[in-house]
């Protein structure tokens, strides 16, 4: 391909609108992988050409950091796969751009640069570059100045989403000096300014040990500190925005610098929009650190539970300097209070904020908040109304008996607000329903009012659809559960409420953008359904329900995503039922009927359709065997096409239902192990989707189990592949890698453990599948060594399965032998040692049941401790 043709392809795919557009793709994409250097050079040269349209430059430029870290048909990514001539002559002409005079252009090389390094850092290639960029921070050129620090940002953002450790701490030293040479008060150059505090906020992913450092953790955080109270507005903002991941990433560190975090931020708590915002997020994102270290409920002291103290003694002692400017917040007005999508308002930040400081400084703010929402609720000015309303939001969010009680006896007068005059009241009052709906559904339940309270509900739902949205919600809550009510008049109406919820979802004013309302109605419907035992009302339901989509599939009264949202909550509604059924409770005919319209569904909600098909082969398995020609039939073009990734996973999902229910049945159409062979084997096919083979083939071997025995070599070769895999992935030094060989290494243990279950027996053992036991044996030593920090859950899941093929193979002489060595081996039982520490009824019976076994197989008596 000639240089000019490729640019041509490249204008085509994209910027042309027309039909060719798809081609140029495909094009450029079998070019990348038959001839990976030209393309990459293409690509260079072009973005390095100044005579071009800077758009085709930048798409060249895009092209190179899409790609790069892309599998290449060689089984490495692209940028790997490449002469190491071709990389020379790439990254000279990238770094040639960093100095052009067009912006845009600069920022793309710098995008596609860190890209590169991203890739190259962790394997400790291009070395100079860190130190290059960082002497260029210091450049009396403020273009070239600007770009390096430009540059050293957007390496740590790659790294960081390549979630990458792969840096050392002398590189992520010189990186940090050379940010904070921007960052440096004393500088005039905005840009500098602004540029160099974006790079400390992608570079602080990496920083976590050079903060333990004194010195540097001092400097640094002087210096954002001080640019946090700058009298320049956008740097300020930038700065703030930066602490709000400062704080997150260096939460352990938050006892020395509380105090002067809060009084630089305390400031600009009001009246300066934006500014505003990022101070509040500064604390809101604390307060989320806080639950989320309180969560894991570790009675050990840690440098995260020492943070979590100081930070709760320190919103004790200084709460009404937070709820105070917050409750004043919720006073101003947030915009098109009709727009679902606008960003971050400084009523919601604050909102959020006061329910923060409420549950960390506990009962001593009740007071405080409950005078103001007393003082508001019936101003005759609307935004002390909604002011009201949303601080009762903020103590909904806190769960508390106190609060509880506080709510129950003021349900009431928010009702009041729920049919007020003023639409942002309306609509500031469903989303405070919502929160109470989730967090206290008793206050409705049992209220006595109750009955009044769910027909004002009801009414409201023929609202604005803005309105109805967060009503909704409230529904999904209270019946979510029913069963616990069962005197409430929710419970007793629920039936009023499906129908009501059900003409919502059809309403003809939804908009596409507010199509959610339909998803979230049949949530609603879908905790309704569930609440129902009895057959026949789940009979009936389900009969509405098939009837629906046979209404829907011969109007053209809806818009086409309006008709695809509802067949897909129908479908749903249908699974739902069916899995309440069974052979005896469905007539034949009704069967038919099922099975009838479910076939004729738009092809858009076939993958919703497999997803009944599911539950129907999980309920008449009788039944279904009829239709299974048809239905199987059915699944093989999404099988078949796994490049559509969802639509092949439902359908493999599907299949292992089928197969599951069928059982010995299933036998003539077992063939497709076959196929599923093949993908597991290809080194092309999508690793993620191997993972959904592999568990597909289990099921199928289950339910066959001695009837699939010709496919035993095949079995065993791809188990010895997953095997192999597991192990050399864990050794990579990409965490994508890793990550996908801990998903991988459960997947292969639960796989043998399903071999296992399908054709051994204790007293009939399978020869064939001796050889595993040591294959499984060398798998559990690489992939369970404590050394690794395996989860807990992984442990129990590896001893089930040694204990399994102790129980199948001790009738064999020498694998009993084998098998004993192994289980009595230092390895395993430090295992169960470590099994035993968790308290967990599962864990402790799996620890009794390794003492049973080991003590009456082979005569070892287990000590814990």
């Amino acid at each position: 391909m000639q240089p000019q043709q490729f640019l041509d392809l490249v204008q085509c795919a994209f910027f042309d609108s027309n039909n060719q557009r798809g081609q140029a793709e495909q094009v450029l994409l079998k070019y990348k992988d038959e001839c990976t250097d030209e393309f990459l050079v293409y690509c260079a040269s072009a973005f390095a050409n100044r005579s071009i349209q800077n758009r085709l430059r930048i798409a060249c430029s895009t092209l190179v950091k899409r790609l790069v870290g892309l599998v290449h048909p060689s089984n490495q990514i692209m940028w790997l796969a490449c002469s190491q001539n071709t990389k020379n002559e790439v990254k000279i002409k990238f770094m040639d751009q960093l100095i052009d005079p067009e912006h845009e252009i600069r920022r793309s090389a710098a995008n596609t640069i860190s890209e590169i390094c991203a890739i190259e850092l962790p394997r400790q290639e291009w070395p100079d570059l860190i130190e290059r960029l960082t002497t260029n921070s210091k450049h009396s050129n403020v273009l070239v100045k600007v770009s390096a620090i430009m540059t050293l940002g957007y390496i740590c953002e790659s790294l960081k989403n390549h979630q990458s450790s792969g840096i050392s701490e002398k590189d992520a030293k010189v990186i940090l000096m050379g940010i904070c040479v921007g960052m440096d008060t004393n500088e005039q150059n905005l840009e500098i300014r602004i540029t160099a505090i974006k790079a400390l906020q992608d570079s602080l992913y990496f920083m976590n040990n050079l903060f333990t450092q004194q010195e540097i953790f001092t400097f640094v955080k002087k210096l954002i500190l001080q640019n946090a109270i700058s009298n320049i507005q956008e740097i300020k903002l930038k700065a703030l925005q930066c602490l709000i991941d400062y704080v997150k990433q260096l939460f352990v560190f938050l006892p020395v610098f509380i105090t002067e975090l809060y009084q630089t931020t305390q400031t600009a708590f009001e009246n300066q929009g934006e500014i505003t915002i990022a101070a509040i997020e500064i604390w809101n994102t604390i307060c989320a650190e806080i639950k989320e270290t309180m969560s894991e409920n570790t009675n050990q002291q840690t440098p995260e539970t020492n943070s979590v103290d100081c930070c709760v003694s320190f919103f004790k002692k200084n709460y009404e300097g937070f709820i105070i400017p917050f409750m004043r917040n919720l006073l101003l007005d947030d915009g098109d209070a009709d727009d679902e999508y606008q960003q971050l308002s400084v009523p919601n930040s604050s909102s959020k904020g006061l329910a923060y400081i409420i549950e960390f400084a506990g009962s001593n703010t009740y007071d405080s908040v409950k005078n103001f929402i007393q003082n508001t609720i019936s101003h005759q000015q609307w935004e002390y109304r909604k002011a009201s309303v949303m601080a009762f939001g903020a103590l909904a969010e806190v769960q508390t008996e106190e609060i509880g009680l506080l709510i129950k006896s003021a349900l009431t007068s928010l009702f009041g607000c729920l049919v007020d005059s003023n639409f942002k009241v309306k609509k500031a009052t469903t989303q405070t329903l919502s929160r109470i709906a989730e967090n206290y559904p008793q206050c409705f339940h049992e209220h006595d009012q109750a009955n009044q309270m769910l027909a004002t509900l009801l009414d409201q739902l023929s609202n604005k659809v803005s309105i109805v949205q967060n009503l909704v919600w409230v529904f999904v809550y209270l019946t979510e559960g029913l069963t616990n009510f069962q005197n409430s008049v929710f419970t007793r109406e629920k039936f009023t409420i499906l129908k009501h919820l059900a003409s919502t979802s059809i309403r003809s004013d939804i908009k596409n953008q507010e199509i959610s309302l339909i998803d979230t109605a049949f949530m609603a419907i879908l905790n309704i359904i569930y609440s129902v035992t009895e057959t026949k009302l789940c009979n009936d339901y389900l009969q509405q329900f098939y009837q629906q989509i046979q209404l829907l599939e011969g109007s053209n009264q809806y818009p086409v995503e309006i008709k695809y949202h509802l067949e897909m909550g129908l479908m749903s509604a249908m699974h739902g039922c069916v899995v309440r059924l069974d052979d005896s409770t469905t007539p034949e005919k009704q069967f038919e009927d099922i099975m009838k319209t479910l076939s004729k569904v738009d092809s858009r909600v076939k993958n919703d359709y497999f997803y009944v098909l599911s539950g129907i082969a999980y309920a008449f398995k009788k039944k279904l065997t009829k239709y299974s020609t048809q239905i199987i039939s059915e699944l093989n073009k999404p099988l078949s096409e796994p490049d559509d990734m969802d639509s092949f996973k439902t359908a493999l999902f599907c299949l292992s239902d089928i197969a599951r229910a069928m059982e010995e049945e299933f036998v003539p159409y077992m063939n497709i192990l076959n196929y599923f062979f093949g993908l597991i084997k290809n080194v092309n096919f999508n690793r993620e989707l191997k993972i959904q083979v592999y568990n597909a083939i289990a099921d199928i071997i289950l339910g066959l189990k001695d009837k699939s025995a010709p496919f035993m070599n095949d079995l065993k070769e791809i188990l010895k592949l997953g095997f192999a895999a597991s192990i050399d992935l864990t050794k990579s030094n990409l965490s994508v890698d890793q990550d996908y060989a801990e998903r991988l290494k459960e997947t292969m243990t639960a796989f043998y453990t399903c071999i296992l279950h399908a054709y051994c027996d204790p007293k009939t053992p399978i020869f064939e599948l001796g050889d595993t036991v040591q294959w499984f044996i060398i798998f559990c030593q690489e992939m369970c060594n404590l050394k690794l920090k395996p989860t807990i859950e992984y442990v129990r899941l590896t001893l089930c399965c040694i204990f399994d093929c102790s129980h199948f193979f001790q009738n064999i002489p020498d694998m009993k032998q084998k098998i004993k060595e192994f289980i009595t081996s230092d390895f395993v039982i430090e295992l169960i040692r470590k099994l035993s520490q968790f308290n967990d009824k599962d864990y402790q019976d799996c620890v009794s049941f390794a003492q049973q076994l080991l003590n009456d197989v082979y005569g070892y008596q287990l000590r814990l401790y």
